[in-house]
């Protein structure tokens, strides 16, 4: 089928599942301001893919769960798996999304008894041009609630008028987060400074049964870093594997 083909034919399908998309808080856990605790959160779970630059077919998918708040690994999923989907802007979810819930099968039977009461995703949720990414994604087809993380930020033409270049000036000067609103008015998420006063944001938005407001909570509270735990340790994991596999290829 012809790029064009499959663009239009997962156009229709995004917009269908998004009639699914819950995006207030549906939790097993609550978020009290006052203490800037999560009572009844006790495990966070994150994903993410790492592709070899010699096979860009070949991926390595990774599945981190960690206890909170400590944040420490009590288990992860990594295997390598053949994507035969084509890539087309916009609509990475339709490639990724058949290893993602091939290490959600794994785990409910390896231990089901740590399945994450929240996810966070490698890419994004509501912050996409059909308000679909990946996290919104995942989580209507595994139930979960999701939050997507994006290390960069994606332009489309509703947020044309945001310069990332200049977001990195405003966190200089103080600001903390800054809610990235449409010409439409649509709020689609967050740009969130990272632990440490960094000027270089990461981006934050609503994947599935989770508010915006309690996202960013969440993202903050699994950070050490720029890139929240979750997130990092799959990544750090999948990477390593990638890199095995690119000094062995001839």
């Amino acid at each position: 089928m012809a790029d064009s083909d499959l663009a239009r034919e997962w156009t229709q399908l995004q917009s269908q599942l998004l009639t699914q998309l819950i995006e207030h808080d549906d939790l097993s856990f609550t978020y009290d301001a006052h203490t800037n605790t999560f009572p009844g959160l006790h495990i966070v779970g994150g994903v993410d893919i790492s592709y070899p630059r010699t096979d860009p077919n070949h991926a390595i998918v990774a599945l981190t769960i960690l206890s909170f708040p400590s944040l420490s690994l009590l288990h992860q999923t990594t295997f390598e798996v053949c994507i035969d989907v084509p890539y087309i802007a916009s609509f990475l979810a339709f490639r990724e999304i058949r290893a993602y819930k091939q290490a959600f099968a794994a785990l409910q039977v390896d231990r089901p008894d740590l399945m994450p009461q929240i996810l966070l995703v490698d890419g994004n949720g509501l912050l996409h041009p059909r308000r679909f990414g990946s996290a919104c994604h995942l989580g209507i087809e595994l139930n979960v609630p999701t939050i997507g993380v994006a290390k960069n930020f994606l332009h489309f033409d509703d947020l044309a008028h945001v310069d990332a270049k200049e977001l990195k000036h405003v966190f200089r000067n103080g600001a903390s987060e800054i809610e990235l609103k449409g010409q439409s008015g649509r709020v689609y998420g967050k740009a969130v400074q990272p632990p440490g006063n960094a000027s270089n944001p990461i981006f934050v938005s609503v994947g599935h049964r989770v508010s915006l407001d309690m996202a960013v909570h969440v993202v903050r509270a699994c950070s050490k870093f720029r890139v929240p735990e979750p997130i990092r340790v799959a990544d750090q994991q999948s990477r390593k594997i990638a890199q095995t596999i690119e000094s062995i290829v001839p």
